[in-house]
C-alpha cells in the first residue's frame, strides 16, 4: 500500500467516524430509512438549484463549504452526477478564498476563524489529492489562532478564562466562544491524520496538535457548568442551582440563555444558564479530544442532555438556533455511540428515528428547510438551514443508508 493510499484510507475512516458516528449500523427501521433518503434527495435537489454560476452559495465561501459538505455526504443516488459536478465547482470557489497565511476569508475579511474552520472541514471531507498543502496551512492557522502562551497576537496565560479557546477572529484574536471553538476542533479532528508519519507529518506538528487539544479542554472546562469541587456523585444528583447542571454556555461569563435575577449592584445579576446547542457542542468536543465516556465532565454533559432531551426546540433557547442545535445533537449522540437515550420519565428514545421524524415533518414541499419561528443566527436563510438539515439527516441515516 502506498503512502497516498494509506493517507486516503485513514481520512476516509476519520470522516465516517466524525460524520456518521462510531456505530456500524444506524438504528432506523426500514420505513424511516426510506423516508430519510427521500427527504435527503429532495433537500439535495433544492441545494443544487441554489448554486450560483460562480459555484458559490450566497457568494460566500463559508456558506459554500457548508453546502458542499452536505451534498458530498448525501450519498444521493438520484442526483449523483449533479452532486459531483456541484461539489467540484463549489470546491474551486472555496479555494479562491485561500490566503497566504493559510486562512480562508470572504470579501469583507470577517469571521476569519469561522470561515477557515468550515472551509477546512469541507475540503477535508471532499478529500481532493491536490488540497493537502492547503489543508496543512489552514490547520496551522487554526492552531495559531488558539489563545495560549504562543498566540502571536494575544499571548494568553494558562489559568485565564479564555485560555485554549478560539473566537471569530474578525479583528485579530477576538474573545473566544464555544461555537467557534467546536467548529475549529472538528476541523482539527478531521485533519489530525496530517500529523502522522504516513502523511508526512513532523514530530513537532504532532506535539503542537497534542498540546492544542489539551489547551482546548481547559476552555471547555471553563464553559461547563460544573462546580470545581464536584465528585462523581454530583453527576446524578438533583441540582437545585441552575448554574451548576453539567451543561455548557456560550463562553466564560456569557450564556445566550441567561436569566436576570435580583442581586447585583444594578438590582439584577445574570445566571449563566446551560442550553442545548452549546451543551452538545461541548459534549462532542470533549469526545473528539479523547476524553473517556466515563470521565465526570462527559458524564455530566450527557446527563444534562438526558434530562433535557427534546427536538422540537433548542432547550433553553426555544426556537432560536433550532437547526444548528439539531446538528450538534446528532453529532454528539453519534460520537457517544449509544442508539437510545433513556429520559427521566423512563422512556427509551431512538434519537436517530426521532431526528428523521422531526426533519421530515419540517421540510417544505420544494425540499428546503427554514426556521420560521426565529431567524437568529441566519436561520432565516434556506440555503444555510437546508445544509444543516441535510447534514443532520446524514448523521441519522449513518452507515445504514448505504
Amino acid at each position: 500500500m502506498t503512502k497516498a493510499t494509506t493517507v486516503k484510507a485513514v481520512l476516509a475512516t476519520l470522516v465516517m467516524s466524525l460524520a456518521w458516528g462510531c456505530s456500524s449500523r444506524a438504528g432506523l427501521d426500514d420505513v424511516r430509512q426510506t423516508k430519510a433518503q427521500a427527504s435527503i434527495d429532495k433537500g439535495v435537489a433544492f441545494l443544487l438549484s441554489r448554486q450560483g454560476d460562480d459555484g458559490s452559495w450566497l457568494h460566500d465561501p463559508a456558506m459554500t463549504a457548508l453546502a458542499c459538505t452536505a451534498l458530498h455526504q448525501s450519498r444521493s443516488q438520484a442526483h449523483a452526477e449533479a452532486v459531483k459536478a456541484a461539489v467540484a465547482k463549489g470546491r474551486l470557489l472555496i479555494l479562491q478564498a485561500v490566503q497566504q497565511d493559510g486562512s480562508f476569508r470572504d470579501r469583507e475579511g470577517k469571521y476569519i476563524n469561522y470561515t477557515t474552520a468550515v472551509c477546512l472541514s469541507a475540503l477535508a471531507v471532499i478529500n481532493h489529492p491536490d488540497d493537502q498543502p492547503i489543508l496543512r496551512r489552514a490547520r496551522r492557522f487554526i492552531l495559531d489562532s488558539q489563545l495560549d502562551e504562543d498566540n502571536p497576537d494575544r499571548p494568553t496565560a494558562k489559568g485565564t478564562a479564555y485560555y485554549g479557546g478560539i473566537g471569530y477572529g474578525s479583528a485579530g484574536p477576538d474573545r473566544p466562544d464555544l461555537s467557534n471553538t467546536q467548529l475549529a476542533l472538528e476541523a482539527l479532528a478531521l485533519t489530525d491524520h496530517l500529523d502522522s508519519e504516513a502523511a508526512g507529518g513532523k514530530p513537532e506538528d504532532a506535539a503542537k496538535s497534542k498540546l492544542a487539544w489539551e489547551n482546548a479542554l481547559a476552555f471547555l472546562k471553563a464553559c461547563q457548568n460544573v462546580p470545581a469541587d464536584a465528585g462523581p456523585a454530583w453527576v446524578v444528583s438533583d441540582q437545585p442551582d441552575p448554574s451548576a447542571d453539567g451543561g455548557f454556555i456560550y463562553k466564560p461569563g456569557e450564556s445566550k440563555a441567561s436569566d436576570k435575577l435580583a442581586g447585583d449592584d444594578d438590582g439584577e445579576k445574570e445566571t449563566l444558564r446551560s442550553y442545548g446547542s452549546m451543551t452538545y457542542a461541548g459534549l462532542k468536543s470533549m469526545i473528539y479530544a479523547k476524553l473517556g465516556k466515563d470521565d465526570m465532565r462527559v458524564k455530566a454533559a450527557a446527563e444534562w442532555a438526558r434530562r433535557n432531551y427534546r427536538l422540537d426546540e433548542n432547550p433553553g433557547m426555544g426556537p432560536e438556533g433550532h437547526f444548528y442545535y439539531l446538528l450538534t445533537f446528532a453529532k454528539a449522540h453519534a460520537a457517544l455511540g449509544a442508539e437510545t437515550v433513556k429520559t427521566p420519565d423512563g422512556k427509551e428514545h431512538n434519537w436517530r428515528q426521532d431526528l428523521v421524524d422531526v426533519l421530515v415533518a419540517l421540510q417544505k414541499p420544494d425540499g428546503h428547510w427554514l426556521n420560521e419561528k426565529h431567524g437568529r443566527w441566519m436561520e432565516g436563510l434556506p440555503e444555510l438551514v437546508t445544509s444543516y438539515a441535510l447534514a443532520t439527516l446524514e448523521v441519522a441515516v449513518g452507515d445504514g443508508g448505504k
